[in-house]
């Protein structure tokens, strides 16, 4: 039987070992259901956090902002004389009611405070009620107080809100509008997805490698093939339960953006943007604001983005991979793992710090370096690429990162050789040097 007949065999071996487990089918399953249900619940929660409407009395000594304060969905106002200011414990006493009590005071023109008076902390949401009401209110007091005749029209005509029209040029010259945020947010999903992919993935090649140590049921496999061998099958093996992974979350999505029209949206962006919505205004309707975001999607290559998220992902995996499977045969017990991933750990929050910290600037130096760096390349680029990178770059970008992970897989193969039939020895960092010479 040749070798690559022996990696073949532990590759299905390896894939069907984690593949068949009932936590990875349920936990497959249970990702998309479980992210939906994130979306979601900020909403659900919002209407269980709903409470009684509370009652909050207003004692106005000015005698002219009370009833600038009006009623909400949390609260109900009831305005009192400046006479009550007098005994305000006493208009608390006998009122279960009564959830606060406000004072605005005769001079708050000039001094702009507010005192609140309650048995319990004051909720955000009646300060910043009153804080709004009370602001305007007072703002067009001062405004009507220059005695300038109509001086609110003329302010109103002289506010001016630029709506900025993003559009960029494809290689034929056709234009399609761009958005830098809507880049940023996408940018940043694909370099997380791409830190979570490599870190859990590689977390069970270390997993495996321990388990099967610890057992010492290496020991019978190595009478079978080569260290190496092995390591590449467990690589392979996981390497394909990822992709096999990753396509089923696909499939979901591609499920879900059915049933909502995303995908048909982006395909026809035309059909979303209603006449009024010529560029990205900050005072946007829902409606433009969907509009907006389904046409700046529009103009990104998903095919150029999803062919190199998959292979940044597979360049990444085998480098990050080849060295968890190398730190986990320097170590006898599951619980040991943490410590000797703290490097790689180490590498991949790096990566994903320089990614966030190239979103203001993905084409400059720091941006470019960490593109081509293979250990941060994987996570940096995939920021970089919904901002148009050049073609050039990612192809210089792929080959580095390829070299690089077949010479760390070729080096994790000696630490791998010589560790994963050591017993009952700590090893050190001279001891692996040694090896790898």
């Amino acid at each position: 039987m040749n070798k690559f007949k022996r990696i073949s065999i532990i590759s299905r071996h390896e894939f069907m070992a984690i593949a068949g487990r009932k936590s990875f089918i349920v936990m497959t399953i249970l990702v998309p259901l479980i992210s939906l249900a994130c979306i979601g619940l900020p909403f659900i929660m919002e209407q269980f956090n709903k409470s009684e409407i509370k009652t909050v009395a207003i004692v106005d000594e000015s005698n002219r902002y009370g009833g600038a304060i009006t009623d909400n969905d949390e609260f109900r106002f009831q305005n009192y004389s400046d006479e009550a200011a007098g005994d305000i414990k006493g208009l608390y006493d006998g009122r279960d009611d009564l959830y606060a009590i406000v004072i605005i005071p005769a001079d708050i023109d000039k001094s702009l405070k507010v005192d609140i008076f309650s048995r319990n902390t004051v909720r955000i949401g009646l300060q910043e009620h009153l804080s709004q009401c009370l602001n305007d209110t007072l703002t067009q007091a001062r405004i009507d107080s220059y005695n300038i005749p109509q001086l609110n029209k003329i302010i109103n005509e002289s506010e001016a809100t630029v709506s900025l029209n993003c559009i960029k040029w494809n290689d034929d010259g056709e234009e399609s509008q761009s958005n830098a945020e809507v880049a940023s947010i996408l940018g940043l999903i694909l370099a997380f997805l791409t830190y979570m992919f490599v870190m859990m993935y590689g977390a069970m090649i270390l997993t495996s490698v321990v388990e099967e140590k610890t057992n010492r049921i290496i020991e019978v496999m190595t009478s079978c093939c080569r260290p190496i061998e092995l390591l590449l099958g467990k690589i392979i093996g996981v390497g394909f339960v990822g992709i096999a992974q990753i396509a089923i979350w696909c499939v979901f999505l591609g499920i879900i953006s059915a049933i909502f029209g995303i995908g048909t949206a982006i395909a026809n962006p035309e059909a979303m943007i209603p006449a009024q919505a010529a560029g990205p205004a900050l005072d946007a309707g829902s409606d433009d604001i969907i509009a907006i975001v389904t046409q700046s999607l529009s103009s990104i290559n998903f095919l150029q983005t999803g062919v190199c998220f998959v292979l940044y992902f597979i360049g990444g995996y085998l480098l990050y991979g080849s060295m968890f499977a190398a730190a986990g045969s320097t170590v006898d017990q599951p619980n040991e793992g943490s410590q000797a991933t703290t490097p790689m750990m180490m590498f991949l929050v790096l990566a994903l710090w320089a990614g966030i910290a190239c979103i203001d600037n993905p084409d400059g130096s720091l941006a470019w370096w960490c593109s081509m760096i293979p250990f941060t390349s994987p996570i940096v680029m995939m920021v970089r690429l919904p901002y148009d990178v050049a073609p050039w770059e990612i192809v210089l970008s792929i080959i580095i990162l390829f070299g690089s992970a077949l010479g760390i897989a070729a080096i994790a193969a000696k630490i791998y050789r010589k560790g994963i039939l050591l017993y009952g020895k700590k090893f050190s960092w001279k001891n692996i040097g040694a090896w790898i010479k």
